[in-house]
């Protein structure tokens, strides 16, 4: 499993909540979870940003919430 800080498992949580995540929101630990490919834009070029989990970043927060990282 990836090993992260309280902040970047705190937000990758936060941007499965939110429909839209803007670049603007957190965007030191965003950009870090953007590099370790967990959070990418879904929006087209030429768009307003949203981040959103792929698909590795959904199963690392799934694997992180049966460890127990959110209790």
């Amino acid at each position: 499993m990836i090993m992260l800080s309280k902040r970047e498992r705190e937000t990758l949580r936060e941007i499965s909540k939110w429909s839209r995540f803007y670049a603007h929101w957190q965007p030191k630990t965003r950009a870090k979870l953007e590099r370790m490919n967990l959070v990418d834009n879904v929006e087209p070029n030429g768009k307003t940003e949203n981040y959103q989990l792929p698909d590795k970043g959904r199963q690392l927060l799934q694997q992180l919430i049966e460890a127990g990282a959110y209790a």
